[in-house]
């Protein structure tokens, strides 16, 4: 899962989205809420304009604290007009924006409770006094900065600064002059200049003396700021960085879709109806493969009174891969997200129990065999009817008729508890346990037993490792070692 959900975390991570990402849901209605949002942020023009709006205000927001900071110290520096200039200029791009945003939305299809409800918020924002009393003072205080007008004369590195008396614009002469000697198209030459300042300093200072000359204009400027020191709403700011999480989702299956990868909503059920998935696969594995590979898909099906899928077959059949997806796929149901599959019914769990083989602890005393056992017990204690178990390659260091007895506590101690569990195991018997079991095996080429399809089936065991036709194709048998020997002899 840290394969999935980091590359999120780390591309988002000014949104702060790891508590969405880490926390399961077992509430199944907050679940079909966030399933409903994801749905319609599926429409791209939808999701465009969500998107830009979200990005645009929280980093307003953003701007807002850092200038909030400026407005409020003592820092002569820092806190000048360029300072004040720039709240204002955030302001108008807020109203803006919420203007854009509220007609934008008007005119889009949205089912979703969630959206719903925040357009509905949108609209009545606008329409509020708060809202209509800070464009109000955005755009007279805009038309107030409209009617100053400055001279700068510049001479011996010293600045002087006096209002415009209406002297005459040299450059209308000087185009005028030059316009005689131009010859059909010439190449532009002119430099588009930002709207930050250069000489940040310089700037501030010559601010400083035009306010001087239009002391109430800048005295309104500066009582604006002090109105307005957190002019974004509360609510509009959480959903701004909250909405992320299903962008951020969306964005990171897209190029699997475009690779035909199948994505469904799954349906959560917190009993022992029949679960399935037909056509999942690891999602790790798939952003893995670039985007010329695709994952082979695969199906699971557990009809009551089944319970246990027990997958068996030749080593590097996709057996584990199987086992991770089927953990996967359960983990980011509960999220509220869209998985892997073309359709699906999953478990709404309390807990996911995982035991996967892992390195023997070589300052602990016990084998790994003890240790196989220790970590079982632990979740066996722990697990419930709502629970998940995922088991991977158990009892691996014992002999084969202690494994069969181990695996058969095992299965018992599961069966008991009721709970969906799947188990990859090398132990052919365990797939015939009993009515709760259903035996899944990865399969092999037809035409040549080595070549694995990464394919898993509903069949009993066949009880085959191919390991003589892996060693046959190294030429590694018996046969084919003794006689290269007797060439060298």
């Amino acid at each position: 899962m840290d394969q999935i959900i980091h590359p999120i975390l780390t591309g988002y991570k000014t949104y702060q989205l790891d508590r969405w990402f880490l926390t399961p849901l077992a509430n199944a209605d907050i679940i079909q809420y966030r399933q409903d949002v994801m749905r319609d942020l599926e429409n791209d023009g939808l999701r465009e304009l969500i998107s830009t709006f979200s990005k645009t205000i929280f980093e307003l927001n953003a701007f807002q604290d850092q200038l909030r900071k400026i407005l409020v110290s003592n820092d002569a520096y820092q806190n000048n007009y360029l300072a004040r200039g720039r709240m204002l200029d955030f302001a108008s791009r807020y109203c803006s924006v919420i203007i854009e945003a509220v007609n934008g939305l008007n005119k889009k299809t949205i089912l979703s409770k969630g959206l719903q409800r925040f357009v509905d918020y949108l609209h009545n924002y606008q329409e509020s006094e708060k809202f209509l009393t800070l464009k109000t003072s955005v755009d007279d205080l805009k038309k107030e900065l409209s009617t100053v007008h400055y001279c700068m004369l510049i001479k011996n590195g010293a600045i002087r600064v006096r209002k415009y008396e209406n002297q005459p614009d040299i450059s209308v002469d000087v185009r005028e002059l030059f316009a005689r000697f131009q010859q059909g198209n010439v190449q532009e030459y002119r430099h588009k200049l930002t709207e930050e300042p250069r000489a940040e300093h310089v700037e501030a200072a010559v601010l400083k003396l035009v306010a001087t000359c239009y002391p109430n204009v800048f005295s309104d400027l500066n009582d604006f700021c002090m109105r307005n020191l957190e002019f974004i709403d509360p609510v509009i700011a959480q959903f701004s960085r909250e909405v992320h999480f299903y962008l951020s989702w969306l964005g990171f299956i897209a190029p699997l879709k475009e690779r035909g990868l199948p994505f469904c909503y799954p349906r959560l059920t917190s009993g022992a109806d029949r679960l399935y998935d037909l056509n999942f696969f690891d999602l790790a594995l798939a952003k893995s493969l670039g985007s010329e590979n695709k994952p082979v898909t695969n199906d699971f099906t557990l009809e009551p009174p089944e319970r246990i899928l027990v997958v068996t077959g030749p080593n590097q059949g996709g057996k584990t891969t199987y086992a991770r997806a089927f953990g996967q796929i359960h983990y980011l149901a509960s999220l509220g997200l869209c998985v892997p599959g073309k359709e699906a019914s999953l478990l709404l769990f309390d807990q996911i129990y995982t035991h996967f083989e892992r390195e023997e602890d070589l300052s602990s005393l016990n084998g790994k065999l003890q240790d196989d056992l220790e970590r079982l017990y632990d979740i066996l204690s722990h697990a419930t009817s709502k629970s998940l178990i995922v088991i991977n390659e158990i009892f691996s260091s014992t002999t084969l008729s202690d494994a069969i007895l181990l695996g058969n506590h095992m299965m018992d101690a599961i069966v008991k508890i009721g709970c969906p569990a799947i188990c990859v195991t090398f132990i052919d018997e365990l797939a015939t346990y009993g009515k709760e079991t259903v035996s899944m095996m990865s399969t092999v080429d037809e035409n040549d037993p080595t070549i694995r399809t990464f394919q898993i089936v509903r069949k009993p065991p066949d009880g085959l490792a191919y390991a003589l036709h892996i060693a046959s194709k190294y030429h590694l048998t018996y046969a084919q070692l003794s006689a290269r020997l007797k060439q060298k002899m």
